[in-house]
């Protein structure tokens, strides 16, 4: 598995798209859209490849004072519960901490909270509903 970040608008960008739509849109009859890629030029992203088959990917949207927010964090089906989206996340918060950010937020679906508090992250405030399904503020 190789873990990198990948630049705005490359194939491997592009990948990302698709895989993001397959995993966090359709199965809610939604499609990615153009709010949902908004400013991302501006944003950093990151993904998991294993051989040239992306895995794994999530964005890292930097929000000021310090803080940046992880948004559609997506891992294929097929890699779910191996240990992929563990190494994703602590790359990507290596990297966010050596580059001066000091607090990590994310929008969590109600399904993934286990997943996040398991490394570290702590549930704010109360569940709300984004994209037609349950969420709640989560930090690290």
């Amino acid at each position: 598995m190789i873990l990198t970040e990948i630049a705005y608008n490359s194939p491997e960008y592009q990948k990302t798209l698709a895989l993001r739509e397959r995993v966090l849109r359709i199965p809610l009859g939604l499609k990615l859209s153009d709010i949902d890629t908004a400013d991302e030029d501006q944003q950093l992203h990151f993904a998991v490849f294993d051989e040239r088959t992306l895995v794994a990917s999530v964005v890292a949207k930097p929000l000021g004072n310090g803080a940046v927010k992880l948004r559609q964090m997506a891992v294929c089906p097929q890699q779910q519960r191996k240990g992929v989206g563990r190494q994703l996340l602590r790359l990507v918060e290596n990297t966010l901490w050596q580059r001066g950010f000091q607090r990590i937020e994310m929008s969590a679906r109600q399904s993934a909270i286990g997943f996040y508090e398991k490394l570290g992250y702590r549930t704010s405030g109360e569940s709300y509903i984004e994209q037609g399904i349950p969420h709640i503020k989560m930090q690290r």
